[in-house]
């Protein structure tokens, strides 16, 4: 009896041991995924300045120039949510982060002033500020998001060791009292099955976009950098393709954000349907998208791969019974004509999407280091 006792007791310690870590990692992963969801926001709502600069700039219209000032510091609600909510991490991070975003700001609105008073020479040396300013901005938010993921991957990395010693502790307990225990091992295998697939819905949700399935960030890196180790020992291309949606902006506007996520869902279905399965694909924030090709033949093969992707893209579809039509800017590069390593590839990847985008090119093929971008239709 005292043995039975001592084990009933020793399992109820566990049980409650572990659902209480349990509640503490979804606790925690809700929290991070708040985090990441409003540094998201931070991203697209620069992107969205962004893009309402572009415009302005490509037809000098008073509706362009309005929308252009509409947008201007609407990443700050965001930056206060964070800035408020989330410790003094979170704070500092914003800190730094507010000294450059005012500075663009600073630099939008005299694009917006030399405009109104049709000094063009003046709007002409804002332009190359604004787009350095955001880009920094740009890789700012993007770390921040990178940082919350890992920090929350090595929380739930502790949190399946602290499962694993409570696995090892019943198992014990269980191989002491098999007989007396028979009951209390079938609830204890029956929770800690649930325990288990809490941890691998966290672990989904640590390395998966939410909304559409896809690797993210984090799992992202975890997929291009084995591939391009792998392609130096072996000198076999990889491809990497950066995928940007053009008139996801609008349908948000037009149709409402519930359009939006419904948008970048058929975008993800689509970019499944053109890709093999060693392809990872990614959606890396907002509406943005990258794909690892391993094992390309070319750089041409890649840029068939993402010609198909354009296409694709390209084909009307219905929201909710609306229809819609959405394009795409993607920049294409491959190891190692265009670089040796992931960041350097995700670099001129970017930088050939911009082009893409600024001239409308659809695909732009990456420059090799220190020649001029040479671009495909």
């Amino acid at each position: 009896m005292a043995g039975l006792a001592v084990g009933i007791a020793t399992l109820a310690t566990l049980a409650i041991g572990g659902t209480r870590s349990t509640q503490q990692a979804t606790a925690r992963v809700r929290a991070s995924n708040e985090v990441v969801s409003a540094w998201e926001s931070v991203f697209v709502d620069l992107s969205e300045e962004d893009e309402a600069l572009n415009a302005y700039l490509a037809t000098g219209t008073e509706l362009d120039r309005t929308a252009l000032l509409a947008a201007i510091g609407s990443a700050d609600p965001n930056l206060n949510w964070l800035a408020g909510n989330n410790g003094n991490e979170e704070a500092f991070q914003v800190v730094q982060i507010r000294r450059d975003y005012a500075r663009y700001e600073n630099t939008l609105r005299a694009v917006v002033t030399a405009g109104e008073q049709n000094r063009q020479a003046e709007v002409v040396a804002n332009v190359q500020p604004a787009a350095l300013e955001f880009a920094g901005l740009r890789r700012t938010s993007v770390a921040n998001v990178e940082r919350q993921r890992r920090e929350i991957e090595a929380y739930l990395a502790a949190v399946d060791g602290r499962n694993r010693a409570l696995r090892s502790a019943a198992v014990a307990i269980i191989t002491v009292d098999l007989g007396t225990f028979a009951l209390c091992a079938a609830i204890l295998v029956g929770y800690q099955r649930r325990v288990e697939r809490a941890a691998e819905n966290s672990h989904h949700q640590a390395t998966h976009d939410a909304l559409t399935g896809l690797a993210n960030r984090v799992l992202f890196h975890d997929r291009a950098e084995p591939a391009l180790r792998i392609a130096a020992r072996t000198r076999q291309p990889v491809g990497l393709v950066a995928l940007d949606l053009n008139g996801f902006k609008q349908v948000n506007d037009t149709l409402g954000h519930h359009s939006g996520d419904l948008l970048l869902k058929h975008v993800a279905g689509r970019l499944n349907e053109c890709i093999r399965e060693t392809d990872t694909i990614a959606r890396l924030g907002g509406d943005e998208f990258a794909i690892v090709l391993p094992n390309v033949t070319s750089v041409a093969d890649a840029a068939d791969v993402a010609r198909r992707v354009l296409e694709s893209i390209r084909q009307p579809l219905q929201l909710d019974g609306q229809p819609a039509e959405v394009g795409a800017s993607i920049g294409v590069a491959v190891f190692p004509e265009h670089g040796d390593d992931l960041e350097v590839l995700l670099h001129q990847a970017d930088a050939a999407m911009y082009v893409a985008k600024r001239g409308r090119l659809g695909v732009c093929i990456a420059a090799k280091p220190a020649e001029p971008v040479a671009s495909a239709a």
